[in-house]
């Protein structure tokens, strides 16, 4: 990235990069927008996925040039690229503030213009240091990279613009021809860069922020076309706040309609007769409480995720990092880089209730927002994004060698297709099982409801595997084989005292999964676990019923088995104590 410039007008500004690069380079890929949580445009460069420039909602904007205040000898490697350091400091609260406290050892030297909130600035690391400094923004600034250009070729072109600015109309086309001058664009005779002879300008991209609409005009050099990418209108709240008696009501009737989205009460209310005939049985209305000895409260409530992970085979789950409520941001980095891991990651609850604060963080910004505002104790592992989900219902009596797998629920999460003409949100207006997540997929998607998706494209909507977030389940209880239960009774058998739960498992092929290979649990539920291929649209509420009182009556005999065995009772009153503890822990959890 070599030569920029930053043009003032009297509407706004024009913040303008030439990218030189060796001819050989991969091109980039023209202007794509992400939602993040404001919408995010930037050229990617194909071959380390990261950019050079980016346009930020209505305002912000930043531009990369390689290299410090002087040329640098390069090494080998460095820890990341350049290109996805800009992307996480413009897509931070506050970029400068973000360039200020983000560890840059291990990074290549670089130049960033920040120009945010009407201000600009020079953000530059020199390899070993930072410097911040705050130009004038009221006048136009050019700069050249270091790794290609002196002093002498520097001062050259900032009189060619003194030359040009004031005498010119400054619009997108002026600016363009500015850009591709002779004495502008790569000149190899001006450039002292060991590989001057094979680079050449082969792209020049303009950020107008002159209008109500930002616009970023990308022109590709090498095959004559431009592309002009413009920043969504802004949603308003009466349009998309979806909180309207109108939404609600719809929401209600789609609810209504399909048994699967009644409240947990609604389903289980009915199955209270049921339970304490099977309380009658046990002599105990906490008959469940011995059915897994290794867990707290066997697992059905008040268990941390983190304690049942160590009771796990080694390699059978995604690596795990525990962070108490409260840690500091220095702490999180510290154990971040002690196990190398890399963004994308999953945070959770260490004692979770159905998919409440499971977030997936992006990058350091979605990492520290995440930080503060959790009230307790949260786990961080890597993201597995294995294209299959599933949840593998698992029972075993006490003393006998194998167990049985008693259902398969397959996930299928929220997402749309796109056909090239309609929007998101038109498309999640076709889907009820998208509407019902309407008001939340605001939040978190914001202006990208208005991004047009092309014909054939799958844009995953929510990334995670749970009904309450919008996830499809279908009961694939046919998978089930003798080689798919040979599997899952080793990985249960390494589990101490697991005699009855759920396996949530992410894979990528059942022929992998059956043997052995390419899988890791992301979740191990206890006796709380639904037999969750009851969800099934095609099932009814009546199947429902018949499937978990199935589960019941096992989950019974497999306690009483053990009780047998030695493990002791769980009293009334342990059973009082652990729902006044767990509601008092979601009362914390829910508190942001």
């Amino acid at each position: 990235m070599c030569t920029v410039t930053y043009i003032p007008t009297g509407k706004g500004a024009f913040l303008t990069s030439n990218r030189d690069e060796r001819t050989d380079r991969a091109p980039a890929e023209p202007p794509i927008t992400r939602y993040a949580p404001a919408p995010l445009t930037y050229p990617k460069d194909t071959q380390a996925g990261g950019t050079w420039i980016a346009l930020k909602g209505r305002c912000d904007a930043a531009v990369l040039l390689n290299g410090g205040f002087q040329n640098h000898a390069r090494r080998h490697s460095y820890s990341r690229s350049r290109g996805l350091i800009i992307l996480e400091i413009v897509e931070a609260t506050a970029p400068a503030d973000c360039f200020e406290t983000m560890a840059l050892e291990g990074i290549e030297p670089f130049t960033l213009i920040l120009f945010t909130g009407g201000r600009l600035m020079r953000c530059t690391w020199d390899g070993s240091r930072k410097h911040r400094k705050e130009l004038d923004a009221h006048r136009p600034h050019i700069w050249a990279s270091a790794t290609l250009y002196n002093d002498d070729a520097r001062q050259m072109r900032a009189a060619k613009l003194q030359q040009w600015y004031g005498k010119t109309a400054v619009n997108v086309e002026s600016i363009l021809d500015f850009h591709i001058q002779d004495d502008i664009r790569f000149n190899a005779r001006q450039s002292f860069n060991e590989h001057r002879d094979t680079i050449a300008t082969v792209s020049v991209t303009s950020i107008d922020l002159t209008s109500p609409e930002p616009a970023m005009h990308y022109h590709d050099l090498r095959t004559g076309r431009t592309f002009v990418t413009r920043q969504p209108p802004a949603i308003s709240d009466e349009q998309t706040a979806f909180n309207s008696f109108h939404w609600k009501m719809r929401r209600f009737l789609i609810r209504l309609r399909n048994w699967e989205y009644w409240p947990l009460e609604c389903v289980y209310l009915p199955m209270v007769p049921a339970w304490l005939w099977l309380s009658m049985k046990a002599r105990s209305v906490c008959f469940f409480g011995a059915a897994n000895p290794s867990m707290r409260y066997a697992g059905f409530a008040g268990e941390h995720k983190s304690r049942i992970y160590s009771l796990m085979p080694q390699n059978t789950y995604p690596e795990t990092l525990l962070c108490e409520a409260g840690i500091s941001r220095k702490k999180v980095q510290e154990l971040l880089h002690s196990a190398s891991f890399k963004f994308p990651l999953i945070a959770k609850p260490d004692v979770g209730e159905r998919g409440v604060q499971v977030q997936l963080l992006k990058n350091d910004s979605n990492l520290e927002d995440y930080r503060r505002r959790s009230r307790v104790d949260f786990l961080l592992q890597p993201y597995v994004d294995y294209p299959n989900e599933v949840g593998i219902f698992y029972h075993r009596m006490p003393g006998e060698l194998s167990g049985h797998i008693s259902g398969i629920v397959g996930k299928e999460l929220l997402s749309v297709t796109g056909d090239g003409i309609a929007d998101i949100l038109t498309l999640i207006m076709q889907d009820d099982r998208a509407i019902l997540q309407l008001p939340a997929l605001h939040t978190s998607l914001g202006e990208r409801l208005k991004s047009v998706p092309a014909a054939g494209e799958k844009v995953r909507l929510v990334p995670y595997g749970n009904h309450s977030r919008g996830s499809k389940f279908t009961d694939l209880s046919h998978r089930v084989t003798p080689l798919l239960t040979r599997v899952i009774d080793q990985i249960c058998a390494g589990i101490p005292g697991f005699h009855f739960g759920r396996l949530d498992i992410r894979f990528k092929s059942w022929e992998d999964l059956e043997a052995g290979q390419h899988f890791s649990i992301i979740e191990l539920n206890g006796a709380a676990s639904e037999p969750t291929h009851i969800y099934d649209p095609k099932h009814t509420l009546f199947f429902a019923w018949k499937e978990i009182y199935r589960h019941w009556k096992i989950l019974l005999e497999i306690s009483m088995a053990n009780v047998r065995h030695g493990v002791p009772r769980m009293t009334f009153r342990d059973g009082v104590a652990m729902v006044r503890e767990h509601r008092k822990y979601l009362k914390l959890m829910r508190k942001v």
